[in-house]
């Protein structure tokens, strides 16, 4: 195993949802109401209009891989996802393809992902024609290996999981702060977030011992997950911290459970770089 450290900057940590568009057009009620169309259909939960999914699925395919898919045999719904900032707002389910390729008996597998808002299918997978097989672009999987490692964190893949309404009940949460203006913070934060702020101070005095105080605390982001097989949602904070010795703010990004309601977070001080860092265990 090796160490693998991830700079992080307190102006990166809302990159991904600039690369997102600052413009948000989907709405709070969007993500409640697609969730509550995730149904059972014959022992599967599957998304709203899923006939008209594969279908845009196939075609998409075709268009993508013309030289290289011969047939479209399969298409399983794989998950939901939904993020939701200040600055950004997106969500998208994920399909597995399972697909013959062309002058082969060989079934390959490709993962495409469909947004229910301008109901496009898109993906990061490209065919390698030497190897045979599909793999994911350099782009994609560079955030891929920086995402916050969610089973350690103890949100995935846990015992204790979320249910629909968990879900449904913390976005109506943002709706009814909106409804309140809660203290100029535009409305969005969770409704819970006074008691969340206390756990995230008690966290970190606990756990970064050559923190002096805790500045200020800032909600950044909820992030839900939902599949046949699992499902969690969690909220990311900021805190803006003053170690002891050093004159400039740091920052920490923490991670709060709803299910669990427990703060984790992975970032350790490195001494010899001055920063709080996020630190990635590879093979």
């Amino acid at each position: 195993m090796k160490l693998k450290y991830i700079w992080f900057l307190f102006l990166c940590v809302g990159m991904q949802s600039i690369a997102q568009g600052l413009k948000i057009d989907v709405t709070i009620d969007d993500f409640i109401t697609e969730h509550e169309g995730l149904d059972h259909q014959n022992g599967e939960i599957v998304p709203i209009n899923i006939n008209e999914i594969k279908r845009k699925i196939r075609f998409f395919i075709e268009e993508k891989y013309p030289d290289v898919v011969e047939v479209t045999d399969n298409i399983i719904w794989d998950a939901y996802h939904t993020y939701t900032s200040h600055s950004s707002r997106y969500h998208y389910h994920t399909f597995i393809v399972r697909a013959i390729v062309k002058n082969t008996d060989r079934i390959k597998f490709v993962e495409v992902k469909y947004n229910p808002f301008n109901q496009l299918v898109y993906g990061d997978f490209r065919w390698d024609n030497e190897n045979q097989t599909f793999y994911l672009e350099e782009e994609a999987l560079r955030k891929e290996r920086n995402k916050p490692d969610l089973i350690m964190l103890e949100i995935a893949n846990q015992s204790s999981t979320p249910s629909l309404k968990d879900i449904v009940s913390e976005h109506e949460g943002f709706l009814q702060m909106i409804r309140l203006k809660n203290q100029g913070q535009n409305g969005l934060v969770p409704l819970d977030v006074e008691t969340i702020n206390g756990q995230i101070k008690a966290h970190v005095n606990d756990k970064y011992k050559n923190i002096e105080y805790t500045r200020n605390i800032i909600w950044n982001s909820y992030t839900t997950f939902m599949s046949p097989y699992s499902k969690h949602h969690y909220h990311s904070f900021i805190a803006q911290v003053k170690v002891k010795g050093i004159r400039i703010i740091k920052y920490l990004e923490l991670f709060y459970n709803p299910v669990t309601k427990r703060v984790t977070s992975d970032f350790v001080w490195v001494e010899e770089e001055q920063e709080f860092l996020r630190i990635k265990s590879t093979e």
